[in-house]
């Protein structure tokens, strides 16, 4: 069992190595929808972990925040978002707008905080979204 989750892990962790290597040009060859979402909206989830205000009000950017940017939701929405993964869920505002470039293009439609992202144990992934 320990064995098994520490290959899983490792697997896990290449997998997410390989994608941050290759940029976003690789990324739907490493990340593919899971299909385990249910009645929710799966996304292409990635993070960022910079900025300095959001579209929202106008506040500071609070990288460690449960927040995330995204252009699919009303600016003020809070979103419940799982990763399907490991089944961690969280409670995202989004208060800003994005993703913007590369990511856009390539699918993403949710840019979640460091914070948020490293609370539902997740870099760039597809997410469940209720």
């Amino acid at each position: 069992m320990v064995r098994d989750v520490l290959i899983g892990a490792t697997l896990a962790i290449g997998i997410v190595s390989q994608v941050e290597a290759g940029g976003w040009s690789t990324v739907h060859r490493h990340i593919h929808p899971i299909g385990n979402c249910g009645a929710a909206r799966e996304v292409l989830a990635s993070n960022y972990s910079s900025g300095s205000h959001v579209a929202w009000h106008g506040a500071r950017f609070d990288p460690n925040g449960d927040t995330a940017a995204s252009w699919d939701y009303p600016l003020g929405t809070t979103i419940t978002v799982r990763n399907p993964h490991n089944d961690r869920t969280a409670l995202i505002l989004i208060n800003d707008r994005g993703p913007n470039g590369t990511a856009r293009r390539m699918g993403a439609r949710l840019d979640l905080a460091a914070g948020a992202a490293r609370r539902l144990g997740v870099s760039t992934s597809y997410v469940c979204v209720y």
